[in-house]
């Protein structure tokens, strides 16, 4: 039985409980920052039924991790879980977006911890794709707190279902997340033929957003290996998608890594030229933490251009950035970045005192 839902705010907006969570998904794989808009406008409406509300907070969490917007992760999935009122498969789905959340702000033992009861709750409750997704989560998490061989076991047993996988959206998410573990295992081979078909995933969905995650990612495993030029190539395909698609997000990610990589192949004035046009979309973007990155690898360039004094000054800025928004992965290595040009310019006792402020993020 169908029923009709309307509710009122500036808009009209009418649904069906059976094809509201359904007709969300498939735009999300059009224009994920639209649907984002459009689960807050509903949320805040009174009229709201309660089991319906939670179901949209997972999927806003999960639009969220689309969109990088980490806080809005965990404000969510944290809102919908403490409801207690989620099902076995709306569960599943909000501890895995919180640990992507996690994973974001590089607060990686809370990430584990999360995919960990990801993990869980999908065997409890026989959820083979969403374990699927757990796993790797739980990979990726293995492999930043240091245990590789557990990492490794992860992938070996997500592996032999993800291949079973249809080619489905879904399944492309989780193919970029398994590639991403393998390229920092060094597994380069087997992090480019998962990347190439999620890929493919996308170039048959046509959707430029998802197209310059996708070219961007396969740009960052030649990164891995220092292949400048064919990662420059990937990642000016990723820049042109995000322009396609007007998402300031992705053009700063894609201009920053440009600047980098141009930089590496000795093209000074090109590299900057990039970083320039990379805070401009930064700034204009709703991400905070790509507006950290680029600082950051500005911060770079100034530093191998023996421009210490203007390092300092943008790095100092970032780190009260970072700490702000609580991105403790960035901000410890902001600190270290400006420790090291603290003693570039001959003041060692501030690079000291700089070095020192990091070991208790260190041990948090």
């Amino acid at each position: 039985m169908a029923f009709v839902i309307v509710f009122y705010s500036n808009c009209v907006f009418s649904y069906t409980y059976t094809n509201i969570d359904k007709t969300l998904d498939h735009q999300i794989t059009i224009n994920p920052k639209a649907v984002f808009y459009k689960i807050e406008a509903l949320l805040v409406d009174t009229e709201l039924p309660v089991n319906l509300k939670v179901r949209l907070m997972v999927l806003q969490s999960e639009v969220a991790y689309i969109i990088d917007q980490p806080e809005s992760i965990l404000k969510y999935s944290k809102a919908a879980l403490a409801t207690g009122l989620l099902t076995d498969i709306w569960h599943a789905r909000a501890l895995i977006s919180q640990s992507r959340g996690y994973s974001q702000r590089g607060q990686f033992h809370e990430f584990f911890a999360t995919a960990n009861m990801a993990v869980i709750k999908t065997e409890q409750s026989s959820l083979l794709n969403y374990k699927i997704a757990a796993l790797v989560e739980r990979a990726n998490a293995y492999n930043l707190l240091g245990n590789n061989t557990n990492a490794a076991k992860d992938l070996t047993l997500a592996i032999k279902y993800l291949d079973l996988m249809p080619n489905i959206f879904d399944k492309a998410i989780i193919l970029e997340r398994f590639s991403t573990v393998n390229k920092r295992l060094g597994n380069i081979e087997v992090a480019q033929k998962y990347q190439r078909q999620a890929n493919v995933i996308y170039e048959k969905m046509g959707s430029p957003h998802y197209l310059s995650v996708g070219y961007y990612n396969l740009a960052r495993i030649y990164q891995e290996i220092s292949q400048w030029q064919d990662a420059s190539s990937w990642m000016l395909k990723s820049y042109r998608q995000a322009l396609k698609d007007k998402n300031k997000l992705n053009q700063a990610f894609s201009l920053s890594r440009l600047s980098e990589y141009q930089n590496n192949l000795g093209n000074l004035t090109a590299a900057k030229n990039y970083l320039n046009e990379a805070i401009i979309a930064a700034d204009l973007s709703t991400s905070e933490r790509v507006k950290i990155h680029v600082r950051k690898n500005m911060a770079n360039i100034l530093a191998k251009n023996n421009e210490f004094t203007k390092s300092r000054a943008l790095l100092i800025e970032t780190i009260k950035l970072a700490k702000t928004h609580k991105m403790e992965r960035d901000r410890v290595e902001l600190i270290h970045m400006l420790a090291e040009t603290y003693f570039k310019l001959g003041n060692f006792e501030s690079a000291y005192l700089t070095l020192k402020s990091a070991s208790p993020l260190l041990n948090d």
